[in-house]
């Protein structure tokens, strides 16, 4: 497994079926296996552009 942050924090969660979420960067959640497998990630905030761009097309539209 390539992300040492997440393989230190499963060594001690390694009881068989146990499932936790692990922060993988600012944006990205992952949920864990104990094999070590990424069953799934999610991305629980928007990136900067996103944003840019929902304020840029809400300021837009609001005016008329």
């Amino acid at each position: 497994m390539k992300n040492r942050k997440a393989k230190i924090l499963l060594t001690c969660r390694n009881a068989r079926g146990v499932q936790q979420w692990l922060k993988l960067s600012n944006r990205r959640m992952g949920l864990f296996t104990n094999t070590a497998d990424i069953v799934m990630c999610s991305l629980n905030k928007p990136s900067a552009a996103q944003k840019r761009w929902k304020n840029h097309c809400y300021l837009r539209t609001k005016g008329k």
